[in-house]
């Protein structure tokens, strides 16, 4: 029974670490996104509602400006192995879904 649960929790580690939800960097994403939030100018005087981690770098993130409510995209890009960089993407319309 031992080993049967090692292997269900070796492979569940495995499946996390290479599959394509990684928690671990979910987790380091979110407090690097926490100070950049703190630090950016674009959120400066917003209260921040919810952070939603969309996979690959991407995060939505809804900001409350008195009764409004704004939408911004945050994404991180490597210009290099060493360099990361945030892009915020501000909602300025509504789409129409097909």
């Amino acid at each position: 029974m031992k080993k049967i649960l090692l292997v269900i929790l070796f492979l569940f580690l495995i499946i996390s670490v290479f599959g394509p939800y990684n928690l671990y960097y979910e987790f380091n994403e979110k407090s690097a996104l926490e100070q950049f939030i703190s630090e950016d100018g674009t959120f400066q005087g917003l209260e921040v509602i919810d952070v939603d981690y969309r996979g690959s770098d991407t995060f939505f993130i809804q900001a409350k400006d008195g009764e409004a409510t704004r939408n911004f995209i945050v994404m991180n890009y490597h210009s290099s192995v060493m360099n990361g960089h945030w892009k915020v993407f501000k909602q300025t319309s509504k789409g129409h879904y097909y």
